[in-house]
């Protein structure tokens, strides 16, 4: 039972015993939204072939297939066998590309080759000038 959100809750996400908000990022960085009614009891996996039953969304589909997007609830990261509740919000979330921690070692060296004599430049206390 799928229904898009926008004007309202349809009417199979109204005759369900809860609600879900399933949301995702398009390639071409629009948000996808898609409300859905499951039975009480209902897991990830459930809300997943709920999805896959939706013609529009062939392109998440595809991305869950290949094992780029992988489900979180209000952004923390689950599996497919997590349970539901009313209200939940599922996402579906891309890999990351560096580790963040990676990418802001990166970010320093930059601006220290950039700027020789600024405060990021190494061995350079708080108090020199």
């Amino acid at each position: 039972m799928v229904a898009e959100s926008g004007a309202g809750v349809g009417a199979a996400a109204a005759a369900a015993d809860i609600e879900i908000e399933l949301v995702w990022v398009e390639a071409d960085q629009t948000i996808g939204r898609r409300v859905l009614g499951l039975s009480k009891g209902s897991r990830v996996a459930d809300a997943l072939a709920a999805l896959r039953a939706d013609e529009s969304a062939a392109g998440v589909v595809e991305g869950l297939a290949r094992g780029e997007l992988q489900p979180a609830i209000y952004g923390e990261r689950c599996d497919a066998g997590a349970l539901l509740h009313a209200g939940d919000r599922v996402e579906l979330l891309a890999g990351l590309v560096v580790d963040p921690k990676v990418a802001r070692r990166r970010r320093v060296d930059k601006r220290r080759a950039l700027e020789p004599h600024g405060k990021w430049r190494a061995g350079r206390g708080p108090n020199e000038s």
